[in-house]
């Protein structure tokens, strides 16, 4: 099933099998397992005692998982929405119907390698709405960049309230200066053809010829996903929709935090919402494990939490992360009459 994925990935700038990209592909597969396995030793070696974290879990008040759950696919459902607004350039398509997409794009991440999901949209999207895949996928792009940016944004608020240590001060201003330097980028070839232009160019000249024909196409759908930073209005909403998303996703953090009697300031699952981001970018096995333990029990610490009660609380927190929307993931998948292996049967190419 995940090779008929990812022969369709491969398929997005063009169709020629590939050993090489084969090989390269199993080797992150494999580093991202040892990562993974890494992060989550070093998670546990935090804690000092493993029955205490165990105690911890048991003492919860699981009641505040009702409204951080809310607040969870609150902020999912605005992903709709802001997914709304970046693709209004390419067409008109209501939010219900961009959430379920969104949903089951979360349970590919989950459940398989190589964080499909991502490709998984832009296919299904495409398919059902006969809308480029590579324009589609632009948008997507465009939805991480703005969501790395308000991770910046986080971790600089919660600096106006703590002093970062010398390791965090090394990671969040270099990110600062790429995100922000990425934007305006962005922004640049949005609003100069001409700069847009010399930049496909460039990467033309460089693509093996067998390739360059498809790549131009590519290239050619992928810069017509930037048109929604033609407007400053909808270039707005965006950036305010960024923000509110991961603010509901932040009081998720907080009121999980509650269920552990974590009384930690107000700007900790700021700063802790960020640095977890963190793990998405390292490669790891499906639903980041590891990757997002570790440094979800490394940012509680920064505040002074108990590292035994800070394990306990990342653990509850992944799993309710993970498991309701990759269960609605699947509804949907089943409700639309889906499969994964629907992939197969298509190319990411222009068509």
């Amino acid at each position: 099933m995940y090779a008929r994925i990812r022969s369709s990935a491969i398929t997005l700038v063009g169709d020629r099998p590939l050993m090489g990209r084969e090989l390269i592909r199993r080797w992150q597969i494999w580093l991202g397992l040892v990562l993974s396995l890494f992060f989550l030793w070093w998670a546990f070696q935090q804690a000092t005692n493993i029955a205490k974290v165990g105690e911890a879990i048991r003492q919860a008040n699981y009641l505040y998982l009702v409204p951080a759950l809310l607040a969870y696919f609150g902020g999912v459902y605005l992903r709709a929405i802001r997914w709304h607004f970046l693709l209004k350039p390419l067409r008109r398509i209501e939010a219900r119907r961009l959430f379920p997409i969104i949903v089951m794009g979360y349970m590919v991440n989950n459940t398989l390698p190589a964080r499909l999901g991502e490709i998984f949209r832009a296919y299904i999207l495409g398919e059902r709405q006969s809308i480029s895949k590579s324009a589609t996928f632009a948008t997507i792009i465009i939805e991480r960049v703005f969501d790395s940016l308000t991770m910046v944004i986080f971790a600089l608020t919660a600096s106006l309230f703590m002093p970062f240590e010398i390791g965090l001060q090394e990671v969040v201003r270099p990110a600062a200066l790429f995100w922000g330097g990425f934007i305006v980028l962005l922004l640049s070839m949005a609003l100069s053809s001409q700069l847009a232009s010399k930049i496909s160019d460039l990467a033309l000249k460089v693509a093996p010829g067998w390739l360059r024909h498809r790549l131009m196409r590519f290239t050619h759908s992928f810069l017509l996903g930037f048109q929604v930073l033609h407007s400053a209005r909808m270039l707005f909403s965006v950036i305010v929709l960024s923000i509110v998303i991961w603010l509901c996703e932040a009081s998720m953090y907080y009121l999980v935090m509650l269920a552990f009697n974590l009384l930690l300031p107000l700007y900790a699952p700021l700063l802790t919402i960020a640095v977890a981001s963190l793990g998405t970018m390292i490669p790891s096995s499906p639903g980041y494990i590891g990757t997002f333990d570790a440094l979800v029990v490394f940012a509680l610490k920064l505040f002074g939490a108990d590292p035994n009660t800070a394990l306990s609380y990342t653990a509850v927190l992944h799993v309710t992360f993970l498991v309701p929307v990759t269960l609605l993931g699947f509804y949907y998948l089943w409700r639309h009459g889906l499969s994964l292996q629907v992939v197969e049967s298509g190319k990411f190419a222009e068509g």
